[in-house]
């Protein structure tokens, strides 16, 4: 599984960093505006977890490298997504607590403009998706209480708004505040997550972009007015928490990871190039639904382990009926589905779910999807590693 998920990760950053790449050299070999940068952030993580609240150790900061490409200047989709931006970053990170270690993130990053303030200075937005490791984690006898981080590798989830001080034809100045989640998506208990809010300073020098984008700039696509046919396949993990009545269990988290597959059809309407929407349906094999834990003797050494005894095969499926909106952007597009288990045996879960994530084109046909499906708009199921193919009309 977990080479899967490298895989899955590899394909999505390839396909992440050439999404301009054809149309940049197509239009206008040689310019590809492009920038460095360093930025800095100090803020707190958010009390919203026992731990955090006992320790009162909330103090955070960071360190980012980052490189970022734009489309060429007279790109349409400047003026269609205002003049967006994306690349890659690296980030060191602190925490007050000792007991998180010192992690470190690699991500990708996603921008564009908000709007004009007036004309050095103006509002953008952010998206962030990546891999965060080194975390000091809970651990049953070193660190029982450290129910904040429940593994040493993490997802880096994250957005921000800032202004943008264009000081020179190579220097921006970007001072702003965002936001941050790290966590293991259920895929190792506990899984509290923790939840960051910053402030942060950036200077950015930049190569290869014009201070005007000239009134040319090529048109629009026409409007599709159409109809897509989606398929998706998911292949995952997960675990659970596992209850101490009557058991004899010392701890509810149990380390067992459970097999997790899905299969999804979504019908989309296609009306526009950035937007399309439609009904999916959704059917899940979670191996972790309804399954139990137990303190028992092994019968072939004697001694006591944590067993895990699975439902049968009929009460690990579920399948549900599901509304998805997705949003076209030019590096990646984000998608989001509110659904309903028409079929629906596991005690642990609700019937409402969500499914929040970020879709990448490997091919005119074939993308990769990765995203997290959670119920109560708050509860992580688990991640969603995907593979998908469009049928196009």
């Amino acid at each position: 599984m977990k080479q899967i998920k490298l895989i899955c990760a590899f394909l999505l950053a390839i396909s992440f960093g050439s999404a301009f790449a054809n149309e940049t050299e197509q239009n206008n070999p040689s310019k590809k505006p492009m920038f460095f940068s360093l930025k800095g952030e100090s803020g707190t993580a958010l009390k919203t977890n026992d731990y955090l609240k006992q320790t009162g150790k909330t103090g955070y900061s960071a360190l980012h490298a980052r490189y970022g490409i734009c489309p060429a200047n007279d790109s349409w989709q400047n003026k269609a997504f205002r003049m967006p931006y994306g690349g890659i970053g690296l980030s060191i990170s602190d925490t007050e607590d000792d007991a998180f270690g010192h992690p470190f993130t690699l991500y990708l990053f996603q921008g564009g403009r908000v709007c004009k303030i007036f004309r050095p200075i103006s509002l953008h937005y952010e998206c962030h998706l990546g891999y965060s490791a080194n975390w000091g984690h809970y651990d049953r006898y070193r660190q029982p209480d450290n129910i904040t981080i429940g593994s040493s590798e993490n997802v880096y989830v994250g957005g921000n708004l800032y202004f943008k001080a264009n000081i020179s034809k190579h220097l921006d100045i970007n001072i702003g505040a965002g936001g941050c989640h790290f966590s293991n998506g259920a895929n190792m208990m506990p899984n509290k997550g923790m939840n960051i809010a910053a402030p942060f300073v950036e200077i950015a020098y930049k190569f290869n972009e014009e201070q005007h984008v000239p009134d040319t700039a090529k048109t629009t696509p026409a409007k599709p007015n159409k109809v897509d046919h989606q398929i998706i396949a998911t292949f995952t993990q997960r675990q659970k928490y596992y209850s101490t009545v009557g058991t004899d269990l010392s701890t509810q988290y149990v380390n067992h990871s459970h097999r997790v597959y899905g299969l999804s059809y979504a019908r989309l309407f296609v009306g526009s190039y950035k937007f399309r929407w439609g009904p999916s349906i959704d059917i899940i094999y979670d191996e972790s639904s309804n399954s139990k834990a137990y303190w028992e003797q092994c019968p072939d050494d004697g001694r006591y382990y944590e067993h895990v005894h699975l439902a049968a095969p009929k009460e690990r499926i579920s399948a549900g009926l599901s509304l998805k909106g997705e949003v076209k952007m030019p590096f990646c597009s984000y998608f989001a589905n509110l659904g309903y288990d028409i079929i629906h045996s596991n005690e642990d879960d609700t019937r409402l779910y969500e499914i929040l994530g970020a879709k990448f084109d490997l091919t005119d046909n074939i993308f990769g999807v990765f995203g997290i499906r959670a119920t109560r708009f708050s509860k992580a199921q688990f991640f969603c590693w995907s593979l998908g193919y469009t049928f196009k009309k």
